[in-house]
């Protein structure tokens, strides 16, 4: 769940990098739009000016022959006179309706459009050309009717639609020239233009997150090999990481961990040293102490004095007893399991080894010591010292903490690739809420009268820990009492 919550540096780099790709590329669009538009524009009213002199040449020729068509037919009604002239009906027809004034009508009329064949532009585009005397020459046929003459480019709402225009008077001064586009083709034009050119970056952009992601992945790799590095390593292996082949900005963060390994390995080394260093100075004053109190008691005995020397004697056992496992606890500190340390040890043997050693003391509380389970060898790769210190202070416990007249069973069971050690008692139990605190270093049991330095399950517990057991402890079902069992795997090692 933490690592879920835990931000991404590789989801941090594809949303970062992909945000400023598709910033730039709306920059960019921002900038091709505003080119290309500029460009059209350019492109549409040069072509607007050179349409708009086609035309006007075209017209002024046909305005030319015009003219010089009715001056020669003049010249000839003079020629010929008005008399010859009335006496022929179709020559006078003729030249009645030649001569007639049509400035109500076009002197041209556009061929009407096929919609079928024409082009979808072509609707969007119109002109007019209209004489100076008012003649319309030629307009296109669209609806559209410029009414105001402008010279040079303009923009005008025709019916509710803009328009581009450009006007040019025709340099005799006959007429003048309107043509004009919907600046909606403009719009379509750039559109297109913009959408061809920015298209393959749209639909690249999938690709480009996914060889991010790939190429950020493969760049942080080197993070991910030095976390599984110091994952799988032992708890109490301190060696520093190599900074061979890693990349230049990891070495910090390497040399950092490094660093940390050295400290720590310092600050353990200097705690084990302490610990073992001030149980050996203090073994030869507390021996001395209580060989001169044994003294005391045999040189005053029936004095009144034994009672007083034996709460001394007793409480010079107590700390012999706490220094004993403060030096069982600073040599199984500084242990881990080699495999020079392991070998192949009968847990059934040290378990019954064990029980002969401790009789005495179950003796002395008239407690029935028993063993129940396999009666054969049970070999199982181990460090021959942990299993028999192990063995010795949870067996010891149940001693101490079952009152006179109890029980303590001690039992090996095999399952499948297992070893499985219970120790039963018949003493208070202990609380479910206690039971994890008492592995913590000087926590005791709640009978405070009981002789113990609160190290036992502690030790016990790091000896399980070496060879990757596990250990339980509840409370008795069927009466009070405790269950401790401790589970070996035979192939730890």
């Amino acid at each position: 769940m933490q690592q879920a919550t835990n931000p991404s540096i590789r989801r941090r780099l594809l949303v970062s990098l992909i945000s400023t790709i598709v910033v730039l590329w709306l920059i960019s669009a921002y900038f091709v739009y505003l080119a290309a538009y500029h460009e059209v524009e350019e492109i549409y009213d040069a072509t607007l000016a050179q349409e708009s002199r086609i035309l006007a040449t075209l017209m002024l020729h046909e305005v030319e022959e015009d003219n010089e068509a009715r001056m020669n037919l003049h010249k000839i009604v003079q020629e010929l006179g008005e008399d010859f002239v009335n006496r022929s009906f179709a020559l006078k027809h003729f030249i009645d309706e030649f001569m007639a004034d049509e400035s109500e009508k076009d002197y041209l009329t556009m061929v009407p459009r096929e919609r079928e064949t024409g082009h979808r532009y072509e609707a969007k585009l119109a002109f007019l050309i209209k004489g100076t005397n008012g003649r319309t020459y030629l307009r296109s046929n669209l609806p559209a009717t410029f009414n105001t003459f402008t010279e040079g480019y303009n923009n005008q709402t025709v019916d509710g639609k803009l328009w581009r225009m450009y006007g040019l008077k025709e340099p005799t001064g006959q007429f003048q020239v309107q043509i004009g586009e919907l600046m909606s083709v403009r719009q379509e034009t750039v559109s297109e233009i913009v959408f061809n050119s920015l298209w393959p970056i749209i639909i690249s952009l999938p690709m480009i997150g996914l060889i991010i992601w790939i190429v950020v992945g493969s760049g942080l790799k080197p993070l991910h090999t030095i976390a599984d590095k110091v994952e799988h390593r032992d708890p109490k292996s301190l060696e520093s990481i190599s900074t061979q082949n890693v990349p230049r900005e990891v070495v910090p963060m390497v040399t950092s961990l490094n660093s940390l390994f050295y400290r720590v390995q310092r600050v353990l080394e200097n705690e084990r040293r302490f610990t073992a260093d001030a149980a050996h100075e203090l073994r030869t004053p507390i021996a001395a102490l209580k060989t001169l109190a044994q003294a005391k008691s045999l040189a005053d005995e029936g004095n009144g004095h034994s009672k007083f020397l034996d709460q001394v004697i007793r409480g010079v056992d107590r700390a012999t007893h706490l220094l004993e496992q403060l030096l069982m606890l600073a040599r199984m500190d500084s242990q881990s399991l080699e495999h020079s340390h392991v070998e192949d040890v009968d847990l059934h043997g040290e378990t019954i080894n064990v029980l002969a050693a401790l009789g005495s003391l179950a003796l002395a509380k008239d407690i029935e010591l028993a063993y129940e389970g396999i009666e054969r060898p049970v070999m199982l790769r181990s460090y021959k010292p942990g299993i028999q210190i192990l063995l010795r202070n949870i067996i010891d416990n149940a001693i101490r903490y079952t009152p006179k007249k109890g029980e303590v069973c001690v039992k090996l069971e095999e399952h499948n690739s297992t070893i499985k050690l219970i120790v039963t008692d018949t003493g208070p139990g202990i609380p479910e809420e206690n039971q994890q605190g008492l592995y913590q270093r000087f926590r005791r049991g709640e009978d405070t009268n009981i002789q113990g330095s609160g190290l036992g399950l502690s030790i016990v517990k790091r000896i399980v820990d070496l060879h990757h057991a596990t250990i339980e402890m509840e409370n008795r079902n069927d009466r009070s009492g405790l269950n401790i069992s401790v589970i070996f795997s035979r192939h730890f090692a």
